[in-house]
């Protein structure tokens, strides 16, 4: 993938909106978010990913661009094999994004899906992206196991994993090939894993002290070969054709950095081996 077409494909990553999110627990005021969204909209970048989750009570997007689109998490139970209650759950939550498109649903948590529940909430979710609700249903996942079971059941459109320098599961198992066959479309998301791959002072936390010296070793390597940590996990997912990629943002020089990211040589590419889950899963995080 070239730089440029990455850059059509990024998706402005919101968790950090509404609530203190990420490994440095940063929550982003209004004022800043407003000038992140002017800088993607200059930049011709109009998706925004969220999640019902994030928006309780929260006015965030109004007065947003009408350029602008969403891609939100929901987390139905079993309630939602009623359609009128699907609907209605959902015409609540587009409340947050006025008149904008919401393009795609996710299932944030894909355990109601292995339910006796789940294919009436699935084929209710596609009654609805008949009638032009949204365009696309996907899963929101953290690990590739459910993969095989949701593929052979669900006529899912969009599949939405985790992809970074420690963690390129959806590759090494084969999933991200299969599902590309299967027309399905792959978006990366944890690419600076919560913050973890490029902001050092995080490892000053009680919990990510077991891996502080690799993780010392890993930004010393990148400050000797006069390379930013934005740039080096940029350039990495440059090597896979992502669909999208969600971005995740604490200001606006953040992004801008984004932005402006410069492709790294791949000689000089590092290699950072951490293969434990209780690093690289955020749910473990304590």
């Amino acid at each position: 993938m070239k730089k440029s077409q990455l850059k059509k494909r990024f998706v402005i990553g919101s968790a950090n909106f509404t609530q203190k999110y990420g490994a440095d627990s940063t929550k982003i005021s209004n004022h800043e978010v407003k000038k992140i969204l002017n800088l993607a909209k200059n930049n011709n970048i109009y998706k925004i990913d969220t999640a019902e989750a994030y928006l309780k009570r929260e006015q965030v997007f109004k007065k947003l661009n009408k350029n602008f689109q969403f891609y939100t998490k929901i987390i139905p139970d079993q309630n939602w094999t009623s359609l009128e209650f699907c609907q209605q759950k959902l015409e609540n939550h587009f409340k947050y994004f006025n008149t904008n498109k919401v393009e795609v649903i996710f299932f944030h948590d894909i355990k109601i899906l292995f339910t006796k529940n789940g294919k009436k909430i699935f084929e209710n979710l596609q009654n609805l992206k008949k009638k032009k609700f949204f365009h696309k249903i996907g899963l929101s996942i953290y690990d590739t196991d459910s993969l095989n079971y949701m593929t052979s059941n669900y006529d899912i459109d969009i599949v939405q994993c985790p992809y970074n320098v420690l963690d390129k599961r959806i590759l090494n198992t084969g999933w991200f090939d299969k599902l590309k066959k299967l027309e399905i479309e792959v978006h990366a998301r944890s690419i600076f894993l919560q913050g973890l791959l490029v902001n050092k002072s995080v490892y000053k936390k009680k919990y990510f002290k077991k891996w502080k010296k690799q993780i010392s070793q890993w930004f010393t390597l990148l400050e000797n070969n006069r390379i930013s940590p934005i740039d080096y996990c940029l350039s990495d997912i440059l090597n896979s054709d992502f669909d999208k990629v969600v971005i995740g943002i604490n200001n606006f020089d953040n992004l801008k950095e984004i932005i402006n990211f410069r492709k790294i040589n791949m000689n000089k590419i590092l290699n950072l081996k951490i293969d434990d889950i209780k690093l690289i899963d955020p749910r473990k995080w304590k």
